[in-house]
């Protein structure tokens, strides 16, 4: 498949360590929080950990990009792509809650081929290798095949926080609560971990960005999962953010029925 993967890796769980690292001893300090435009937080540890990881790919991989959160991104050419959210879920680090972590991945010709999850609170680890399986902490999942309807799902999500904004994609989610089980709130990266494991059968998200869900997506596909965009094509660095991951393609199809 890809000559180095073994390097990259290797390469990507040694900065995961150090990240976790950073996280567990800050995880209780007094942090400054600031706040971006678009009015999410941001400590000077998202900072710290992507100024990390941006130093060891110049070291390293010089002729990698790197597409991040908190910093300006400039995507030259090139056949290998990292993108990293230095802490997916600020909000709950920054409040004591659990549900945080590293989000990394790297496309190869605009395509995810490694993605990683890793919450250091939690103790759990997610990879996804593409045609080579998920794990979670270096075990292997085992691919589920799923046939549950939507009217059975219990559907994730953290995107009910956007409500204020009065954002049109909003009104599917009242919608769609007249036709699955019951909603459970919160979780950012946590609850597509949760679903690689089989503990979540739905996940949606609207408004993400890039370093939200190219991670996820080779976690969830090795592990027998659908992700995709809300019109069911596949994600990329140019999707419009709305996702909607699950462990069924019964209940995701029917998802996207709504839709469209």
């Amino acid at each position: 498949m890809h000559k180095d993967l073994d390097k990259y890796i290797n390469f990507a769980k040694r900065f995961l360590n150090k990240s976790d690292k950073i996280l567990e001893k800050n995880f209780n300090a007094q942090l400054n929080v600031n706040y971006k435009k678009d009015e999410s937080p941001v400590t000077k540890i998202d900072k710290k950990i992507e100024i990390l990881f941006r130093k060891a790919i110049k070291e390293q991989f010089p002729e990698h990009n790197v597409l991040g959160e908190e910093y300006q991104n400039q995507i030259l050419k090139s056949e290998y792509l990292w993108i990293v959210d230095p802490i997916d879920g600020t909000k709950s680090f920054i409040h004591g809650n659990f549900n945080f972590g590293t989000l990394l991945c790297l496309s190869h010709n605009g395509k995810p081929i490694i993605g990683f999850i890793s919450c250091p609170l939690l103790k759990k680890r997610w990879m996804g290798i593409k045609n080579k399986g998920a794990y979670i902490n270096n075990k292997r999942i085992r691919k589920k095949i799923s046939n549950i309807s939507l009217k059975n799902t219990v559907v994730s999500s953290s995107a009910f926080t956007a409500f204020k904004k009065k954002i049109k994609e909003n009104k599917l989610f009242y919608k769609l609560s007249e036709k699955i089980r019951y909603y459970i709130f919160g979780g950012d990266c946590v609850q597509y971990g949760l679903l690689a494991s089989g503990r979540i059968s739905m996940v949606v998200e609207n408004n993400l960005k890039p370093w939200d869900y190219m991670a996820l997506v080779n976690i969830i596909e090795e592990s027998g999962g659908v992700i995709t965009d809300w019109k069911g094509k596949e994600l990329n660095i140019f999707s419009n953010g709305n996702v909607v991951a699950s462990i069924s393609k019964k209940s995701h199809k029917e998802f996207l029925k709504i839709l469209n």
